[in-house]
């Protein structure tokens, strides 16, 4: 599916972007990468993991480099040591494939519906910060994840599904209590770009499976969650929200707040 992130990149920061990408499929321990700033660099790296929620395996990194050399070192970190990583990449792999069999003959708008109820039906919202519940294999593996092993559980089903899907994220905001930041998506369904937040329908249904958060617009969505940190497309369209497409009532239960559905993020 399109990489979003990297088509908004410069040719350095793509080429930096590549060079990272390989290194990490072929799980290296160290490798030369086009030298960037630090912070430049967080930012490609934090973003190909957007667009790569299949690389659960590297959470982080560090660097080092040679004053007077046109590279960086990269050194990877890594969750699991590498024949324990390819165990769970195959395992993934047959996961993602069994889970997506189903909905295969389905609609666009029934595909995005079946990983919603998925998510909502399947995943327990993990509090207790364990390193795997930031990744796919957290919600996937475990059946448990925070905000982002939700959103990446969803961006990697749709993905196999041929859902154009976006991960997007929100800064904290400690002037509201917001300590944490959320992640949540960002679909294309018939043309239209919509936010989906299956943490908070997945917090919000308790007892059956709620669509609080299910195809909203920019002027909805953004009524209780803060500003992205990077700009996703335009979310226009308020006549597919859910309740109003099923033509079903619509009463709130009490509302969950952010800081409930971000508990344990990182920062």
């Amino acid at each position: 599916m399109e990489p979003y992130y990297y088509n908004r990149m410069n040719k350095t920061q793509q080429a930096v972007y590549h060079a990272i990408y390989q290194g990490l499929l072929r799980i290296d321990d160290s490798f030369l990468i086009p030298r960037v700033e630090a912070e430049e660099l967080y930012h490609i790296f934090f973003q190909l993991r957007l667009d790569h929620p299949e690389i659960f395996w590297a959470p982080g990194y560090q660097y080092k480099y040679y004053p007077d050399s046109p590279n960086l070192i990269f050194l990877p970190e890594y969750l699991f040591e590498k024949g324990k990583i390819k165990e769970h990449q195959k395992a993934m792999k047959a996961r993602v494939e069994k889970l997506a069999r189903p909905a295969r003959k389905l609609s666009e708008w029934e595909k995005e519906k079946y990983v919603h109820d998925f998510i909502c039906t399947n995943i327990h919202y993990d509090k207790l910060k364990k390193p795997y519940s930031h990744e796919i294999i957290g919600p996937l593996g475990q059946g448990v994840g925070v905000c982002e092993g939700i959103a990446k559980s969803v961006k990697i089903l749709c993905d196999a599904l041929g859902i154009w899907c976006l991960i997007v994220i929100c800064g904290n905001n400690p002037e509201k209590g917001i300590k944490y930041r959320h992640t949540w998506n960002v679909v294309k369904i018939g043309g239209q770009y919509y936010h989906l937040d299956a943490t908070f329908d997945n917090t919000l249904g308790k007892e059956e499976i709620r669509y609080d958060y299910f195809n909203l617009n920019d002027k909805n969505i953004f009524r209780d969650h803060e500003p992205l940190l990077v700009p996703a497309p335009a979310c226009t369209d308020g006549d597919h929200f859910y309740y109003r497409e099923k033509k079903l009532s619509f009463t709130r239960q009490p509302e969950i707040t952010v800081e409930e559905a971000n508990e344990g993020e990182k920062e």
